[in-house]
């Protein structure tokens, strides 16, 4: 390799360095309250342990940018702070289109395993997925095609405290987990629309190493 090869290899790696530096991907970080989305927000800005939260969030709060890095690999990405409660899942949806989110994470807990006829989620999860699969927003206008996520995972957060409780069943790998099943049909209509779906365990609030994966493997799978 001649030493002008080299030379331009180098040039080009420090502009993609310095691109996903200052070009920051848009995450949508959505769920029903008090699932962990403030704990994620704060781990994706202070690596390692984060207080414990214990107010709900009001409202949609201003996007921010954070730095996700992970065996060498550096991506800026920014998210909003959003309430879990249903008075302000019209919240999701401005945040949505105002910013046009590349990616969406869907946040569950253990509360629907728990106690069966908690239906937070499930009702939280089609309201989520009716919005991104329409084919316009509700304000009329229709959907282009940089309207839609590149894709959707749903975290099932707080893996820490529920993980012991209930364990994987033998044989099965870790998107199998029955934390996942009441979710299946509307990751099968976002399927239909195009949009792949990420399933993921992560423990927010005690497993940075968790987290930052998770978001550089949304980005680079898909």
């Amino acid at each position: 390799m001649s030493v002008m090869t080299g030379f331009a290899i180098l040039v080009g790696e420090a502009m993609i360095g310095f691109w996903k530096k200052i070009y920051a991907i848009n995450f949508g970080i959505y769920g029903a309250t008090m699932v962990g989305k403030t704990t994620l927000s704060n781990q994706l800005r202070t690596r390692g342990e984060v207080p414990q939260i214990n107010e709900r969030t009001v409202g949609l709060h201003r996007a921010s940018r954070k730095t996700v890095k992970i065996d060498g690999d550096s991506h800026t990405v920014k998210s909003a702070d959003v309430g879990g409660e249903a008075i302000y899942w019209k919240e999701w949806v401005k945040d949505m289109q105002g910013r046009k989110v590349k990616y969406v994470i869907f946040m569950i807990d253990h509360r629907h395993l728990d106690n069966p006829s908690n239906l937070d989620h499930q009702v939280a999860w089609k309201f989520l997925v009716d919005t991104i699969v329409a084919s316009r927003w509700p304000t009329g206008r229709k959907k282009k095609e940089k309207d839609y996520p590149m894709a959707v995972g749903i975290w099932a957060n707080k893996y820490d405290i529920w993980g012991e409780k209930h364990p994987l069943a033998e044989g099965l790998t870790m998107d199998k987990h029955e934390i996942f099943e009441p979710f299946k049909y509307g990751m099968r209509q976002l399927n239909d629309k195009g949009i792949p779906c990420f399933k993921y365990i992560v423990s927010a609030k005690s497993e940075p190493e968790m987290v930052y994966k998770g978001i550089t493997s949304m980005i680079k799978d898909y």
